[in-house]
C-alpha cells in the first residue's frame, strides 16, 4: 500500500510538468482568444441603416377656422304680464301664430269702470269751473289766497283720479308689446287673473341667436363682426355673425360663450337646435402634411421632425385646419426638410440618413 501512494505521488507530479512544458502554449492563446472576445464588445450605439423620407416645408396662406358646438336661441323671450285683476271675457289669439306689436291678445271685463270714468269727468268738470270762477273773483279781490288754492288742489285731484281710472280701462286689454311668435297661452277664457299673471309668452325668432363655447385657448382669435357658418342638424348650413363675446368664462369649463347673430327670416331653424359653428378666424402660414407625421409630447403639445445638419429636430407645431387626410399646422419654416416615411424610428437629436421626395 505504501508502494502504490508513493507510485501515484510521483505520477502526479511528473504530470503537472508536463502541462507546463507542453501546455503553456496552448493556455495563453485561450487566455488571448478571451480578451479578444472582451474587447471586440461594442462600446458604441448601432448606426441606423435605413433611409427615412423627407419632403421640404413650402408654407402657403390658410384660413384658420374655430370650431365650436352650441345651441339656437330666440333673440328674445317675454312673458306678457296681466296689469290689472279681472276676468278674461275673450281671447283674440292663436297659439303658434305669428303676432305683431300692439295686436290684442286678451281682454278683461271691465267693471264699473267706464261709469267711474264718466262720473270722474263730471267732477274734474266742476272742479274746473270752480277754478276758473275763483280765478276771475281774485282779480276783482274778491277771492281770498286760500279758497284760491282749495280749489286749485281740488281740479288736480279731479284730474288725477280720472287719469288713474282710464288708466285702468286700458289695462283690461292685453296687448303684444313686439311683434314675434306667439309660442304659449298660459291663460283661458273665463278664467279670472290677478295683477302680474302671466299671460302670454312671445319668442323673436326672426333672427336667431346661436351661442357656442369656445376654449381659452381659441377665443382671442376671434373678432365681433367675424364670418360664421353654422350647420345645423337636418336643416343645412348658414352664414351668420359674431355679435358678442363673453369676458368671463364659464367656471365649470373654462369655455367662453361666443354669440352669433343668424338670420331666420323663413322660420326653418328652431329655438333650441344643436348647431356646429365653424368661425373664420384669419389667414395664417401653414403647411399641409399627414397626422400620421406628426408627435404628441408628455406634455400633449405637438411636434413636427426636421433635419438641421444631418440631426433629427423636433419643432412644435400647431394645427391650423384639419381635413378628411391631412392637417395644416403652423410653426415649420419655409424651406425646411421634414421628416415623414420613418421618422417615427428616429430620436430627437439622432443623425439620420434621408432621403428627399416629391409633394406633388
Amino acid at each position: 500500500m505504501a508502494g502504490i501512494v508513493a507510485l501515484a505521488v510521483a505520477g502526479w507530479m511528473f504530470s503537472d510538468d508536463l502541462l507546463k512544458k507542453y501546455g503553456g502554449d496552448a493556455a495563453e492563446e485561450i487566455a488571448k482568444a478571451d480578451t479578444r472576445k472582451i474587447d471586440s464588445k461594442p462600446n458604441s450605439a448601432p448606426q441606423q441603416n435605413f433611409t427615412v423620407s423627407a419632403v421640404q416645408v413650402s408654407n402657403q396662406p390658410v384660413i384658420r377656422v374655430v370650431r365650436a358646438s352650441g345651441v339656437s336661441k330666440p333673440t328674445f323671450e317675454m312673458t306678457v304680464s296681466a296689469k290689472a285683476a279681472g276676468q278674461i271675457i275673450m281671447i283674440n289669439a292663436v297659439e303658434g301664430n305669428e303676432v305683431q306689436a300692439g295686436d290684442i291678445l286678451v281682454r278683461l271685463d271691465k267693471g264699473t269702470l267706464p261709469e267711474q270714468i264718466d262720473a270722474a269727468k263730471a267732477n274734474l268738470e266742476v272742479a274746473k269751473r270752480r277754478r276758473e270762477i275763483t280765478e276771475r273773483l281774485a282779480k276783482k279781490n274778491f277771492s281770498a289766497p286760500l279758497e284760491q288754492a282749495e280749489r286749485a288742489a281740488a281740479y288736480a285731484t279731479a284730474n288725477a283720479s280720472l287719469r288713474q281710472l282710464e288708466e285702468q280701462l286700458f289695462d283690461t286689454v292685453i296687448a303684444a308689446p313686439v311683434s314675434g311668435y306667439l309660442e304659449i297661452l298660459h291663460v283661458e277664457k273665463g278664467e279670472r287673473v290677478r295683477r302680474d299673471t302671466a299671460i302670454a309668452t312671445i319668442l323673436g325668432l326672426d333672427k336667431l341667436s346661436v351661442v357656442v363655447a369656445v376654449p381659452q385657448n381659441e377665443v382671442a382669435q376671434i373678432k365681433i363682426g367675424t364670418k360664421v357658418t353654422v350647420e345645423i342638424a337636418g336643416n343645412g348650413s348658414r352664414s351668420g355673425i359674431v355679435s358678442r363675446i363673453a369676458a368671463k368664462s364659464n367656471p365649470a369649463t373654462r369655455t367662453f360663450d361666443v354669440e352669433i347673430d343668424l338670420p331666420n327670416k323663413d322660420r326653418k331653424i328652431r329655438a333650441g337646435m344643436s348647431v356646429e359653428a365653424t368661425i373664420n378666424a384669419g389667414t395664417l402660414p401653414a403647411f399641409a402634411m399627414s397626422p400620421a407625421h406628426l408627435s404628441v409630447g408628455e406634455n400633449g403639445d405637438l411636434t413636427a421632425k426636421t433635419v438641421v445638419d444631418g440631426k433629427a429636430v423636433l419643432v412644435p407645431v400647431e394645427v391650423v385646419r384639419s381635413d378628411a387626410e391631412l392637417v395644416f399646422v403652423s410653426g415649420l419654416p419655409d424651406n425646411a426638410l421634414l421628416l415623414t416615411v420613418g421618422q417615427g424610428f428616429v430620436e430627437d437629436g439622432a443623425e439620420v440618413l434621408y432621403k428627399l421626395v416629391s409633394t406633388s
